[in-house]
């Protein structure tokens, strides 16, 4: 059973938050190395070039300079080939604490176990695999999943007087967030037998994909209701779709995201009209104190993973609509 976190990374500097996770009973043993200059973190990220990635590497490069280790960014650029050969060439170099952005919950599994067997500590950010590993940092999908299909449920279930019909927009069927969504949403889809999914498509995380999934799905069900994209960028495309249908008053579009001010601007423009943000900022912010601690020698006693679970915001369009709940690169 891995050990979360919750929020404790946010407000305490890395000392104080190793005293305080002893005290609330997680189990951390925390070696007495608070010299970490010079140590090496290398970070591999599906992507750069993305307000999420960016976020992160940003935040991380700032706890590399304050305590003197560095922080090697190797862009995966989208490929998987890529990325599997960059975290082979990582581990090869034998940093201190190797950073992985899992695209599908295998595709690094075995790589994860071969580095922590080599005695590198990994953090897996965001995007889980089926390998455990020293440490996580993200969102807690199965909420989100829930959450959001409670949502549809009360928008377009029993008494709405709609259809009932969601299409689901993964990026990748086999990426964590969309298992973990998916199997969450189902569940309470299931416990309301209204709701009819009439359409989960996985987008390949490109905006031009799940425009045209969307314009097709809006085709043979124009009466469809909600459309839950498990990423706020590739779902720009489908609220286009649902735009240019002309249908964004009847059709409500849900997503995920880091919530940058983009996604603040996606809701104000009435591209999506409600976005489960993960605070990218703040992961990074997170994921710079964790790497902190594993260059420290931070542990669970009996060698679990431990588990810091990003706070959720609700980027909601409409009365409540708060462009202060969006960061800024």
């Amino acid at each position: 059973m891995p050990y979360r976190l919750g929020n404790i990374f946010r407000t305490a500097a890395t000392a104080v938050l190793i005293g305080a996770c002893a005290l609330i009973g997680t189990n951390i043993v925390a070696q007495a190395d608070s010299n970490i200059a010079g140590k090496k973190v290398i970070f591999v990220p599906i992507a750069m070039g993305i307000s999420l990635t960016e976020g992160w590497a940003r935040r991380m490069r700032e706890h590399a300079a304050v305590h003197g280790y560095s922080l090697d960014v190797r862009d995966a650029a989208f490929n998987t080939a890529t990325m599997a050969e960059l975290v082979a060439k990582a581990i090869s170099e034998k940093p201190d604490v190797l950073v992985v952005h899992n695209p599908t919950v295998q595709l690094l599994a075995r790589q994860i176990k071969q580095a922590e067997s080599e005695g590198i500590k990994v953090l897996q950010i965001n995007l889980q695999s089926n390998q455990p590993s020293a440490a996580f940092v993200g969102a807690n999908w199965e909420r989100i999943g829930r959450e959001i299909a409670e949502d549809i449920v009360k928008e377009c279930g029993a008494g709405s007087g709609k259809s009932g019909k969601v299409a689901i927009i993964p990026g990748q069927l086999t990426a964590a967030d969309s298992v973990i969504m998916n199997e969450a949403a189902f569940k309470v889809f299931e416990q309301h037998k209204e709701i009819e999914v009439v359409s989960n498509q996985a987008s390949d995380w490109e905006p031009e994909k799940a425009r045209q999934i969307t314009a097709t799905v809006l085709q043979q069900h124009p009466d469809l209701c909600a459309i839950f994209g498990h990423w706020d960028v590739h779902t720009m495309g489908a609220g286009n779709a649902v735009k240019d249908a002309g249908k964004a008053d009847s059709v409500l579009v849900y997503s995920t995201g880091g919530g940058d001010d983009v996604a603040c601007k996606a809701v104000e423009d009435g591209i999506q009209d409600r976005i489960w943000s993960y605070d990218a900022d703040g992961q990074g912010r997170d994921a710079g104190t964790m790497v902190d601690l594993l260059l420290q020698g931070a542990a669970t006693a009996d060698g679990s993973m431990m588990i810091v679970d990003s706070p959720m915001k609700i980027i909601k369009a409409g009365e409540g609509f708060d462009p202060s709940l969006c960061w800024k690169m």
